[in-house]
C-alpha cells in the first residue's frame, strides 16, 4: 500500500510523455499517478503544512465574517443570479445545508467509484491550498471520505461545468455533513471546484491511451495483411520539422509491422497497388496527429487538476472573487479526445472495408470468408454502425453553450457534458477497435500455411476482448 503526500502528488514523470521508437515505451500515462488515486490501495494524507493552511484559512474567514463593508458571496449574499438577495451570515448553518438540498438533483447513471474517490482526493488537494476556509475538522473528515470504501452515489448527469461540479460534488460529499455544516464555507468551498470534472477526464486519458496503443496495433497488421509495405511509414515522413509526429507513429508502425514477422505467424501480402488507400497509407498521419493532441490533452487536465478552483478566495487582504471554477481547458481537453475518438473510429472502419473487398486486400476472399468460419460483413456492418454513434455524439462543446441560471452563468464551458460524451464514445470506438483487430487477425493469418485458430471463427466473436485477439498471434 502506498500512500500519496496531498502536497507533493507523485504524478508520473512530472512532465509531457516522452516518445521513443520502442513501441513498449510510446503512450506512457505522465497523469498515472493520479489515475491510481482512484483506487483504496493509494490513499492520501495530510502534511502538517497542508493542515496549517487549511486552519489559518479558516481563521481568516472567521476574522472576515463580520465585516459587512466587504461581503462573502454565499454568506452576506445568496447565490448566483440570487447574489442581490442579502443574507445575515450568521445564519451560515441554515444557507449551507439549503445549498447542499437544492443541489442534489443529479439524474444518470453513476459516475465510477473511481473517478469519485479520485475526485474526493483532488479535492483535498485544492482544499489543502488553504485559499477557501474550510473547517479544518471538515477538511480531514474529507480524507477520510476519500481513503474509505464506501463512497456516495455520484449521478453523473447535472453539472453545467460553469460553476465547477456544483450538482455531482454535491452528491460526493453529502457524507461529511450528515450532522450539519462545521464552519460556513463548508458546503459551497467544496462545490465550487472542477475536481470531479478533472477526475473524469484523467479517468478517460488513461482509457484512451490504451485503446490507442491498440489502434496502432490493428492498423500494423492492416498494412501487412493488404501489401502494403514499409514505404508508406519509412524516412518519407521525417522531412520538414512540421512532420514529426507523423515520423514518430510510421517508426511506430514499423516496429509493429517487423515484430510481427520475427515473432507470430503472420505473413506479410504481396504488394498489389503502389499506393493503399489513405486509410492505410495516411495512417501515420492520423495517428501522429492523435499522439499531439494528447499531448495537449494532458497539459489541459494537468493544469486544472491541482489548482484552485473556488469562489470565493479567502485571502489575507479580504474575499477576492473570481471564477476559478470555470474549467474550460476541461472542456478543451474533451473536445481533443472527441477528435482523437472520431479519426481513431474513421480510419480504423475505412480500414475494415478494404479488407473486405478482394481489390483492396490483396487477393483475400471478399469478406475474408473462410470455410467453416463464416465471413465478417456483419462486422463491418457493426463498426459503420458504431462510427454513426460517435459522429452523433462528436458536436464540439463550444457549440453547446448557451446562458444558464437567470443569465448568471451567461456562458458557460460545458465540460462535463463534454467528458460524458467522450466516455460514451470510448465505449463505441473500444468495439470498433475489437473489430477491427478480429479482422486484421482474421486477414494476417489467412496467408499463413497453418490454419486458423478458432478465436477467429464468427460464432466466437462475441467472446474474445481485443487483448485475447492479439495473443494469438
Amino acid at each position: 500500500m502506498s500512500t500519496s503526500s496531498l502536497s507533493y502528488p507523485a504524478v508520473a514523470n512530472g512532465s509531457a510523455v516522452t516518445y521513443e521508437t520502442n513501441f513498449n515505451s510510446v503512450l506512457t500515462f505522465p497523469l498515472h499517478a493520479w489515475y491510481e488515486w482512484g483506487y483504496l490501495h493509494n490513499p492520501i494524507t495530510a502534511s502538517d503544512i497542508d493542515l496549517s493552511r487549511v486552519k489559518h484559512s479558516y481563521a481568516l474567514l472567521q476574522e472576515q465574517l463580520g465585516d459587512d463593508g466587504n461581503p462573502i458571496y454565499g454568506l452576506h449574499t445568496s447565490y448566483g443570479e440570487n447574489e442581490r438577495n442579502r443574507l445575515d451570515p450568521s445564519q451560515w448553518k441554515e444557507t449551507q445545508v439549503n445549498l447542499l438540498e437544492y443541489l442534489r438533483v443529479g439524474v444518470g447513471a453513476p459516475l465510477p467509484k473511481s473517478v469519485v474517490r479520485r475526485a474526493l482526493k483532488l479535492q483535498a488537494l485544492k482544499t489543502a491550498h488553504g485559499l477557501s476556509g474550510i473547517h479544518p475538522s471538515t477538511y480531514q473528515a474529507l480524507l477520510k471520505l476519500a481513503n474509505s470504501e464506501t463512497l456516495p452515489r455520484v449521478p453523473r448527469k447535472g453539472s453545467l461545468g460553469a460553476s465547477g461540479d456544483l450538482i455531482s460534488m454535491a452528491h460526493a460529499i453529502s457524507p461529511l455533513f450528515e450532522q450539519g455544516p462545521r464552519g460556513p464555507r463548508d458546503v459551497i468551498g467544496l462545490v465550487n471546484t472542477n475536481a470531479m470534472m478533472a477526475s473524469w477526464a484523467i479517468e478517460h486519458d488513461y482509457q484512451l491511451r490504451k485503446l490507442l496503443r491498440d489502434c496502432f496495433k490493428s492498423v500494423a497488421l492492416t498494412s501487412m495483411a493488404i501489401g502494403a509495405g514499409d514505404e508508406h511509414f519509412s524516412e518519407g515522413l521525417s522531412y520538414g520539422e512540421v512532420h514529426g509526429s507523423y515520423a514518430r507513429a510510421g517508426q511506430l508502425l514499423t516496429q509493429l509491422r517487423r515484430d510481427y514477422l520475427r515473432s507470430s505467424r503472420v505473413i506479410e501480402g504481396e504488394k498489389s497497388l503502389l499506393q493503399a488507400r489513405y486509410s492505410v497509407r495516411c495512417a501515420p498521419q492520423i495517428l501522429g496527429h492523435c499522439l499531439d493532441l494528447l499531448d495537449y490533452s494532458e497539459a489541459k487536465i494537468r493544469s486544472e487538476a491541482t489548482a484552485v478552483a473556488d469562489n470565493p478566495l479567502i485571502l489575507e487582504s479580504g474575499p477576492w472573487h473570481g471564477g476559478l471554477f470555470y474549467a474550460i481547458g476541461l472542456a478543451a481537453s474533451a473536445e481533443f479526445m472527441q477528435e482523437i475518438i472520431h479519426r481513431l473510429a474513421e480510419m480504423l472502419d475505412r480500414q475494415i472495408l478494404i479488407l473486405m473487398d478482394h481489390r483492396l486486400n490483396g487477393g483475400l476472399p471478399d469478406n475474408l470468408n473462410a470455410e467453416s468460419f463464416n465471413h465478417c460483413k456483419g462486422i463491418h456492418q457493426l463498426s459503420s454502425a458504431l462510427f454513426q454513434e460517435i459522429k452523433a455524439r462528436s458536436t464540439p462543446v463550444r457549440q453547446m453553450s448557451f446562458s444558464c441560471e437567470g443569465n448568471n452563468q451567461d456562458l458557460v464551458p460545458c465540460g462535463m457534458t463534454a467528458l460524458n460524451n467522450v466516455s460514451d464514445q470510448l465505449d463505441s470506438l473500444r468495439e470498433i477497435i475489437r473489430a477491427a483487430t478480429f479482422c486484421s487477425a482474421r486477414a494476417a493469418l489467412m496467408r499463413s500455411s497453418g490454419d486458423l485458430p478458432e478465436a477467429l471463427k464468427l460464432v466466437n466473436w462475441p467472446q474474445y476482448t481485443t487483448s485475447q485477439l492479439e495473443s494469438i498471434l
